[in-house]
């Protein structure tokens, strides 16, 4: 009976970690995406209003008035990619604040709107996660990977790394 326990917990603990750890990340091709939190179904938001410049937190994966769920996902020459805010301006990306908290400014040019986007899935019928890290080309101390944690309410940061996965449920945004 102990050996048939100890399976079913080593079998638990197998899947969790193939959730964790999936074998086959791929880079996210061009186009528009929600970044849903797999842990409470909130989406990486953007502000609408002030010209498209502002803290990015967690909120409703909607449209409103005030703010966007939609990011445009965009390789550059360099193998980085810019996610930025769709239609916005003069052109807004997500970028990483000193203190390591993400927001939505100018110019999508900056070495701190630089980012690795790949996506993948646990297997068959799994949910399909995106990972979003950080990559400045210079190696700055704001490399990390975006993550949603308890202790940030509303809010998403940039952890440096080595850290625990995160992974984001990928949405795309038919247009």
């Amino acid at each position: 009976m102990r050996p048939r326990i100890i399976a079913v917990v080593a079998a638990a603990a197998a899947a969790t970690a193939a959730l964790a750890q999936p074998a086959h990340a791929a880079p996210v091709v061009d186009g528009v995406y929600r970044f849903a939190a797999l842990q409470d179904g909130k989406c990486l938001v953007w502000p609408k209003t002030h010209a498209n410049i502002g803290s990015v937190g967690l909120g409703t994966c909607t449209e409103s008035a005030s703010t966007s769920a939609h990011w445009q996902v965009h390789k550059r020459p360099n193998g980085t990619m810019e996610v930025s805010t769709p239609g916005s301006n003069p052109r807004t990306c997500l970028g990483v604040n000193t203190d390591y908290r993400l927001r939505v400014n100018e110019p999508c040019a900056d070495k701190y709107a630089e980012w690795t986007v790949t996506s993948g899935s646990a297997g068959p019928g799994s949910v399909v996660w995106a990972d979003i890290e950080h990559t400045p080309a210079d190696g700055s101390n704001s490399w990390g990977k975006v993550v949603d944690i308890s202790e940030v309410t509303g809010r998403v940061v940039v952890r440096r790394v080595p850290i625990e996965p995160h992974y984001w449920e990928l949405q795309q945004v038919s247009q």
